[in-house]
């Protein structure tokens, strides 16, 4: 099989494996919110929501994700930690969790998310093993190619 060919399987394979609906383009530089913790449906977790209404709040993670051919490359801290909810609409709302809300959540739950928790950074980085292979492929094919022309005697 050529290089173009086995190239060509590669991206189609990236492309089928990657869900349209998980990474919005094939490039992307977006903010993202990992949740946490479901706050317990308390008026103590509740806050204002854009209609004047009344939300429930849950505690989460924000953080932008480069991603390229639908395959995350980065993810770094975009605010930490973050109050959200999600309207009808679909639409985030958050809000900057400070430390005295945190210590205050921590002594209603008995949860310390401050020290507990940690990004999986780790998961973000998975994009770069499909792309080494594909370079390396290319790296081992023009070595077994120059390796045939110095045999044949080829300039």
């Amino acid at each position: 099989m050529r290089l173009g060919g086995v190239l060509l399987v590669i991206a189609a394979a990236l492309t089928a494996s990657g869900p349209a609906e998980a990474r919005r383009s094939a490039m992307s530089n977006t903010p993202e919110i990992a949740l946490i913790a479901d706050l317990p449906n308390d008026s103590r977790f509740e806050a204002y929501g854009a209609e004047g209404r009344t939300v429930t709040l849950d505690l989460g993670w924000s953080y932008r994700e480069f991603s390229a051919l639908w395959m995350p490359f980065a993810a770094w801290k975009e605010e930490g930690f973050v109050f959200y909810s999600r309207d009808a609409n679909g639409q985030t709302h958050l809000a900057p969790a400070t430390a005295r809300e945190l210590a205050a959540i921590k002594q209603l739950t008995g949860v310390d998310y401050e020290a507990d928790y940690a990004f999986p950074y780790w998961q973000y980085y998975w994009g770069w093993g499909p792309l080494a292979l594909v370079i390396g492929l290319v790296v081992w094919r023009r070595r077994q190619e120059q390796k045939r022309k110095d045999a044949e005697g080829i300039m």
